[in-house]
Protein backbone atom coordinates (compact mmCIF):
# COMPACT_ATOMS: atom_id res chain seq x y z
CA UNK A 1 0.00 0.00 0.00
CA UNK A 2 1.19 3.52 -0.71
CA UNK A 3 0.13 6.76 0.92
CA UNK A 4 1.04 10.09 -0.67
CA UNK A 5 1.74 12.92 1.78
CA UNK A 6 2.23 16.48 0.46
CA UNK A 7 4.57 18.47 2.74
CA UNK A 8 5.76 22.02 1.97
CA UNK A 9 5.43 21.60 -1.79
CA UNK A 10 7.09 18.17 -1.80
CA UNK A 11 5.30 14.88 -2.25
CA UNK A 12 6.43 12.07 0.04
CA UNK A 13 5.25 8.52 -0.66
CA UNK A 14 4.99 6.15 2.28
CA UNK A 15 5.01 2.46 1.37
CA UNK A 16 4.08 -0.45 3.58
CA UNK A 17 2.84 -4.01 3.22
CA UNK A 18 -0.85 -4.55 2.71
CA UNK A 19 -3.05 -6.33 5.17
CA UNK A 20 -5.16 -9.21 4.02
CA UNK A 21 -8.80 -8.44 3.28
CA UNK A 22 -9.76 -10.10 6.56
CA UNK A 23 -7.95 -8.97 9.69
CA UNK A 24 -8.40 -11.06 12.84
CA UNK A 25 -8.44 -8.27 15.41
CA UNK A 26 -8.14 -10.69 18.33
CA UNK A 27 -5.04 -12.19 16.72
CA UNK A 28 -3.45 -8.76 16.20
CA UNK A 29 -4.17 -7.40 19.65
CA UNK A 30 -3.24 -10.41 21.77
CA UNK A 31 0.33 -11.09 22.83
CA UNK A 32 1.74 -14.45 21.74
CA UNK A 33 3.76 -15.37 24.83
CA UNK A 34 5.46 -18.22 22.96
CA UNK A 35 7.10 -15.65 20.68
CA UNK A 36 7.52 -12.46 22.69
CA UNK A 37 10.57 -11.54 20.68
CA UNK A 38 8.73 -11.76 17.38
CA UNK A 39 5.91 -9.73 18.85
CA UNK A 40 8.37 -7.08 20.09
CA UNK A 41 10.07 -6.79 16.71
CA UNK A 42 6.87 -6.39 14.71
CA UNK A 43 4.52 -4.44 16.97
CA UNK A 44 5.90 -1.00 15.97
CA UNK A 45 5.35 -1.74 12.28
CA UNK A 46 1.87 -3.03 13.10
CA UNK A 47 1.05 0.10 15.11
CA UNK A 48 2.27 2.21 12.20
CA UNK A 49 0.11 0.33 9.68
CA UNK A 50 -2.97 0.67 11.85
CA UNK A 51 -2.19 4.35 12.44
CA UNK A 52 -2.06 4.96 8.68
CA UNK A 53 -5.32 3.06 8.15
CA UNK A 54 -6.87 5.10 10.98
CA UNK A 55 -5.78 8.30 9.23
CA UNK A 56 -7.41 7.08 6.01
CA UNK A 57 -10.69 6.41 7.83
CA UNK A 58 -10.47 9.85 9.50
CA UNK A 59 -10.12 11.46 6.07
CA UNK A 60 -13.10 9.51 4.69
CA UNK A 61 -15.17 10.57 7.70
CA UNK A 62 -14.18 14.21 7.26
CA UNK A 63 -15.13 14.11 3.56
CA UNK A 64 -18.51 12.60 4.41
CA UNK A 65 -19.05 15.30 7.06
CA UNK A 66 -18.14 17.99 4.52
CA UNK A 67 -20.49 16.45 1.92
CA UNK A 68 -23.33 16.37 4.46
CA UNK A 69 -22.67 19.95 5.60
CA UNK A 70 -22.54 21.31 2.03
CA UNK A 71 -25.72 19.48 1.06
CA UNK A 72 -27.68 20.77 4.06
CA UNK A 73 -26.32 24.32 3.61
CA UNK A 74 -27.42 24.32 -0.05
CA UNK A 75 -30.83 22.96 0.89
CA UNK A 76 -31.30 25.66 3.54
CA UNK A 77 -30.15 28.29 1.07
CA UNK A 78 -32.69 27.03 -1.49
CA UNK A 79 -35.60 27.19 0.99
CA UNK A 80 -34.57 30.61 2.33
CA UNK A 81 -34.38 32.07 -1.18
CA UNK A 82 -37.75 30.61 -2.05
CA UNK A 83 -39.27 32.01 1.16
CA UNK A 84 -37.69 35.38 0.44
CA UNK A 85 -39.41 35.44 -2.96
CA UNK A 86 -42.77 34.06 -1.66
CA UNK A 87 -43.70 36.21 1.30
CA UNK A 88 -41.81 34.20 3.89
CA UNK A 89 -43.06 30.78 2.75
CA UNK A 90 -41.47 27.89 0.91
CA UNK A 91 -43.09 24.88 -0.69
CA UNK A 92 -42.63 21.19 -0.21
CA UNK A 93 -44.28 18.48 -2.23
CA UNK A 94 -45.11 15.20 -0.51
CA UNK A 95 -47.69 12.43 -0.73
CA UNK A 96 -50.35 14.91 0.45
CA UNK A 97 -49.66 17.43 -2.33
CA UNK A 98 -48.02 20.84 -2.29
CA UNK A 99 -47.63 22.50 1.09
CA UNK A 100 -46.73 26.11 1.80
CA UNK A 101 -44.66 26.35 4.96
CA UNK A 102 -43.76 29.51 6.88
CA UNK A 103 -39.99 29.84 7.12
CA UNK A 104 -38.77 29.41 10.71
CA UNK A 105 -35.66 27.69 12.03
CA UNK A 106 -37.82 24.80 13.24
CA UNK A 107 -39.62 24.38 9.90
CA UNK A 108 -36.31 24.60 8.05
CA UNK A 109 -34.72 21.97 10.33
CA UNK A 110 -37.75 19.73 9.90
CA UNK A 111 -37.74 19.87 6.10
CA UNK A 112 -33.99 19.19 6.09
CA UNK A 113 -34.45 16.20 8.42
CA UNK A 114 -37.20 14.77 6.20
CA UNK A 115 -35.19 15.15 2.97
CA UNK A 116 -34.31 11.60 1.78
CA UNK A 117 -30.96 12.54 0.23
CA UNK A 118 -30.03 14.32 3.45
CA UNK A 119 -31.02 11.23 5.45
CA UNK A 120 -28.84 9.03 3.23
CA UNK A 121 -25.86 11.36 3.59
CA UNK A 122 -26.34 11.41 7.36
CA UNK A 123 -26.52 7.59 7.48
CA UNK A 124 -23.29 7.38 5.45
CA UNK A 125 -21.67 9.81 7.89
CA UNK A 126 -22.84 7.73 10.87
CA UNK A 127 -21.35 4.58 9.29
CA UNK A 128 -18.06 6.40 8.62
CA UNK A 129 -17.93 7.59 12.26
CA UNK A 130 -18.53 4.04 13.44
CA UNK A 131 -15.69 2.78 11.24
CA UNK A 132 -13.46 5.49 12.67
CA UNK A 133 -14.34 4.46 16.23
CA UNK A 134 -13.55 0.84 15.35
CA UNK A 135 -10.14 1.86 13.95
CA UNK A 136 -9.42 4.04 16.98
CA UNK A 137 -10.25 1.14 19.28
CA UNK A 138 -7.90 -1.14 17.33
CA UNK A 139 -5.18 1.51 17.32
CA UNK A 140 -5.33 1.97 21.10
CA UNK A 141 -5.40 -1.81 21.70
CA UNK A 142 -2.24 -2.25 19.65
CA UNK A 143 -0.67 0.76 21.37
CA UNK A 144 -1.37 -0.97 24.69
CA UNK A 145 0.20 -4.15 23.33
CA UNK A 146 3.31 -2.17 22.33
CA UNK A 147 3.69 -0.72 25.84
CA UNK A 148 3.32 -4.14 27.46
CA UNK A 149 5.89 -5.68 25.14
CA UNK A 150 8.33 -2.87 25.93
CA UNK A 151 8.02 -3.73 29.62
CA UNK A 152 8.70 -7.44 28.94
CA UNK A 153 11.76 -6.74 26.82
CA UNK A 154 13.65 -4.31 29.08
CA UNK A 155 16.13 -6.85 30.50
CA UNK A 156 16.72 -8.93 27.36
CA UNK A 157 20.25 -9.21 25.96
CA UNK A 158 20.80 -9.17 22.18
CA UNK A 159 22.00 -12.80 22.28
CA UNK A 160 18.85 -13.93 24.11
CA UNK A 161 16.78 -11.94 21.66
CA UNK A 162 18.42 -13.52 18.62
CA UNK A 163 18.25 -17.06 19.99
CA UNK A 164 14.61 -16.84 21.08
CA UNK A 165 13.04 -15.15 18.05
CA UNK A 166 11.13 -17.42 15.67
CA UNK A 167 11.07 -16.87 11.96
CA UNK A 168 7.65 -16.56 10.40
CA UNK A 169 4.77 -14.16 9.98
CA UNK A 170 4.00 -12.24 13.16
CA UNK A 171 1.39 -9.46 13.19
CA UNK A 172 1.23 -9.75 9.40
CA UNK A 173 4.97 -9.05 9.09
CA UNK A 174 7.53 -11.64 7.94
CA UNK A 175 10.51 -12.20 10.28
CA UNK A 176 13.64 -13.81 8.91
CA UNK A 177 16.92 -14.20 10.82
CA UNK A 178 19.81 -12.77 8.81
CA UNK A 179 22.43 -15.35 9.94
CA UNK A 180 21.95 -18.93 11.13
CA UNK A 181 23.38 -18.47 14.60
CA UNK A 182 24.28 -15.74 17.04
CA UNK A 183 27.99 -16.67 17.29
CA UNK A 184 28.45 -16.28 13.52
CA UNK A 185 26.75 -12.89 13.75
CA UNK A 186 28.89 -11.83 16.73
CA UNK A 187 32.13 -12.97 15.10
CA UNK A 188 31.36 -11.23 11.81
CA UNK A 189 31.71 -7.82 13.46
Amino acid sequence: MKVVVPINGKVITLSFGDFEDDIDVDELTKIDYTNLFGEAVTVSALLNRIGILKAEVEAITSYKQLDFDIYTANLKKKYRREANNNGGKFTIVDEHGTNFIKLTEDSLNEVILLDLACQNKKKALIEAKKSLQDMESLYWAISSKDKKLNMFMKQVTPEEFYNEIFEGSINGILIKKPIDNWNDMKNSK
